[in-house]
């Protein structure tokens, strides 16, 4: 079997994402595709806009095999433990050859240079990170600041310099460094990204942006919508509901009820951040009000809004430490119903497969704990959605 491995929110899954699914196999080569897929909150710290299964459902009909869920611990993490958490997901799969993404750049190569280059850090660019953090800049500009500096001096590093200005390329490059910290032998497959950049929010393009789309959906622009996704995913909007503030009013809750002594033992809580939060909860009644209040220079609305999924689910730094511990699992959210040949090699490799929620009593101890927060995510983002659909095992398609 020859696989390709796609990491993926699909949120939701747009006219691009189907395209890149069919390059993806044809240019690789695959027999079979996996999609390692965000689950009901996204790397953004925002509630996906619509039931993983639904999602998985729809990735399924637009051209994967299977499609598993990326642990809920690692999906909301910042973008090197996301992409460690969907490289460790993927190293269960026997038989993986590539992992394919969009970027901005679409050159495998140079995203491979790259992250050889931030794998090994030299002294000198080490010290140029060290600088731009403490002169406050957030972790991202800081990085790219300094391998532009770097490479002023260092004419080698000159055609990676700029890549990671770019999102897309920003996580490509921690694929390639998780790939290689794994030593797994799996190649980097890239295609150019179609149409509006990430970030985009005009819906009135060939290939809108998944972000655009979301917008599109809560003020009600059907219309605009259904010539941006698959006909499938308009009748999987059809019944949703657009997110009022129930997930912020939930977090702004949690935020003023606890403790700051608390919220400092949550995950990615550092540098005083829990004494912003608290400060800014104290008076604030909305989360948006929160988050303008907290944000800084150095730190991002991003890492903001996953602090607060970290207070409203309880994951604390000792998680981190234990997920990282424990062994990868597989949560199988949906596949075609021809594929039941990849349960039997997945079976060979991985000892914790899951098809039902019920698997979590056969799963090993150290990651029931990280099972059960996935299921739990998944009620949240019903009660916020108010579908009244709460599915607990696998699709066939």
């Amino acid at each position: 079997m020859k696989i390709t491995a796609i990491i993926c929110e699909y949120n939701p899954l747009t006219n691009g994402h189907a395209e890149h699914l069919r390059r993806a196999r044809e240019e690789t080569g695959a027999d079979t595709v996996l999609a390692v897929m965000s689950g009901s909150f996204t790397q953004r710290g925002e509630a996906a806009i619509a039931d993983k299964y639904m999602r998985a459902e729809q990735a399924v009909y637009a051209g994967a095999d299977i499609v598993v869920e990326l642990p809920t611990i690692y999906a909301i993490s910042p973008a090197d433990n996301f992409a460690y958490g969907a490289v460790k997901t993927i190293s269960a799969f026997p038989d993986v050859h590539y992992i394919s993404f969009g970027s901005e750049c679409g050159d495998a190569e140079l995203i491979r240079l790259a992250a050889d280059f931030l794998s090994e850090e030299p002294e000198e660019y080490k010290a140029l990170l060290k600088a731009n953090l403490k002169n406050g800049l957030a972790f991202p500009r800081a990085r790219a600041e300094a391998l532009r500096t770097y490479a002023f001096s260092h004419p080698e590093a000159n055609g990676i310099a700029d890549i990671l200005d770019y999102p897309n390329n920003t996580l490509a490059v921690a694929y390639g460094m998780q790939i290689k910290k794994a030593g797994l032998d799996i190649a980097l497959h890239t295609i150019k990204r179609l149409g509006a950049g990430y970030d985009s929010t005009d819906i009135d393009v060939e290939y809108p942006s998944a972000s655009a789309v979301r917008l599109a959906f809560k003020r009600g622009e059907l219309d605009k919508i259904a010539a941006a996704v698959p006909k499938g995913v308009m009748g999987m909007l059809s019944v949703c509901t657009p997110q009022g503030d129930t997930l912020g009013d939930m977090e702004l809750f949690k935020l003023k009820s606890i403790s700051g002594y608390d919220l400092e033992n949550y995950y990615d809580v550092t540098g005083g951040i829990h004494n912003r939060l608290k400060i800014a909860a104290k008076d604030s009644t909305t989360i948006e009000e929160l988050l303008e209040k907290a944000k800084t220079k150095s730190v991002t609305m991003a890492r903001l809004k996953r602090i607060c999924l970290y207070a409203l689910f309880d994951i604390t730094k000792k998680d981190w430490e234990d997920a990282v511990k424990a062994p990868p699992y597989v949560n199988i959210l949906a596949m075609k119903k021809e594929r039941k040949d990849i349960l039997s090699l997945l079976s060979m490799g991985c000892r914790n497969v899951l098809t039902r929620y019920s698997d979590v009593s056969r799963a090993d101890k150290s990651l029931r704990r990280f099972i059960k927060l996935d299921f739990s995510t998944q009620g949240t983002l019903e009660i916020i959605n108010r579908s009244g659909i709460f599915s607990k095992k696998m699709l066939l398609v």
